[in-house]
């Protein structure tokens, strides 16, 4: 069934005249036009009007199934923003849940609009359709998809300002501060997370300001970065700390 699905909608835009990006779509829209073309251009003797009809079917049915997958997508979408929105994007995540929403909502209206369309419109209500979808429902849809990662990614935040606490605690304790290069490896790791931090944050008000998706995705892609580095450099910094505290208790314990 999601085979069929991905061939008729690859038909879809193959009809219509459009590319696509992804190059997996891309090969699979050029086998799905051979396969159309070779239906078009078989010998059975029919009359124009039975192949006019036979074409027009095709194209409700390839522009219904491009319609369902669109509500199928947005419903998704709409699931994954109400349910990991964080409290920092409450506002934000409320109102592109309404416009998926609302982009559900329009889908359905045009679904219902299939059945009265003769061939030549349904080329027309096809490209609309793309249209509005581009202009409208892709910003929207990628705005949904950084706050459902920027939701996700405050958990790794968490996850490195405990670890932080902790090794801090351990330097502190253990006066570790004073070796050079534990003190280095603690600043490094510091000055990283708070970086990541900082991306953190101009995502929020990226999206507070409605910025281009793409500007927000940067800045979490950022922060990510950063954040990745802090994992790195804490685990220097362990593998350093143990290190040293082996050394510490070696000559404690060989004075027993």
């Amino acid at each position: 069934m999601k085979l069929k699905r991905v061939w008729v909608v690859g038909i879809f835009f193959v009809l219509i005249g459009l590319g696509i990006g992804n190059l997996a779509r891309a090969e699979e829209c050029i086998l799905n036009k051979s396969v159309f073309e070779g239906l078009q251009q078989t010998g059975d003797p029919q009359s124009y009007l039975q192949k006019i009809r036979q074409e027009l079917s095709l194209r409700k049915e390839l522009i219904s199934s491009v319609l369902d997958c669109a509500i199928e997508e947005a419903s998704a979408l709409k699931t994954s923003v109400d349910a990991s929105s964080a409290p920092e994007l409450q506002r934000i995540a409320l109102e592109i849940s309404t416009l998926l929403g609302n982009s559900m909502e329009y889908y359905k209206f045009q679904r219902k609009k299939i059945p009265d369309l003769g061939l030549e419109g349904s080329r027309d209500f096809a490209s609309d359709i793309l249209v509005w979808r581009k202009g409208n429902y892709i910003p929207v849809a990628k705005t949904a998809s950084n706050i459902i990662l920027w939701s996700k990614n405050q958990a790794l935040m968490r996850a490195a300002k405990s670890r932080l606490d902790q090794i801090g605690g351990a330097v502190t304790i253990l006066k570790l501060i004073e070796n050079d290069r534990i003190q280095n490896k603690w600043k490094e790791a510091n000055i990283s997370f708070d970086a990541a931090r900082l991306e953190n944050k101009s995502a929020v008000q990226s999206f507070e300001n409605f910025a281009h998706p793409e500007e927000t995705l940067a800045s979490i892609k950022r922060s990510l970065e950063y954040l990745s580095k802090t994992y790195e450099v804490l685990v220097n910094l362990v593998d350093e700390i143990s290190k040293l505290t082996s050394k510490i208790q070696q000559p404690y314990e060989n004075s027993f």
